[in-house]
């Protein structure tokens, strides 16, 4: 059954630094250990470099540093979010997922902000989430 006939959608929310934020379900292709990553020279602070998913080549980059908070501590729980961004692959590396869950299109309040990497927000279970939109969070110089 499509849930978004029902106006339902489903987010993978995250936690970086104490803060919440989720992508669309949709956009979300996997979730894995923390891989080997091979360090490209020239890039930006927050890209760490390369990665080899199932025989493609995936750029990795850093949430926080993306993002410009402070670096988080990353132990066992850490892991990369893989996106689809039109057609590219984007690996994250976050600290934690927290779940999948099931939300309300029309309760996500819009940015403020135009053109944010964060598109909206949502109370979930009493947590303020912000969605992101990968599309942009990709893009240079943003």
């Amino acid at each position: 059954m499509d849930n978004n006939v029902f106006g339902m959608g489903q987010l993978l929310t995250f936690d970086c630094g104490g803060r919440q934020f989720a992508f669309d379900i949709t956009s979300v292709t996997d979730i894995i250990e923390v891989p080997e990553i091979t360090v490209l020279p020239m890039v930006a602070d927050y890209i760490l470099g390369i990665m080899n998913l199932r025989g493609k080549v995936v750029p990795v980059m850093d949430f926080a540093g993306r993002m410009g908070f402070e670096p988080p501590e990353y132990d066992s729980h850490s892991c990369i979010i893989v996106v689809d961004c039109e057609g590219a692959l984007l690996g994250i590396k976050v600290p934690r997922v927290i779940d999948a869950e099931a939300y309300e299109m029309n309760k996500i309040s819009e940015s403020p902000v135009e053109g944010s990497v964060i598109t909206g927000y949502i109370d979930l279970r009493g947590r303020r989430v912000a969605v992101l939109d990968c599309i942009r969070l990709s893009e240079k110089n943003r």
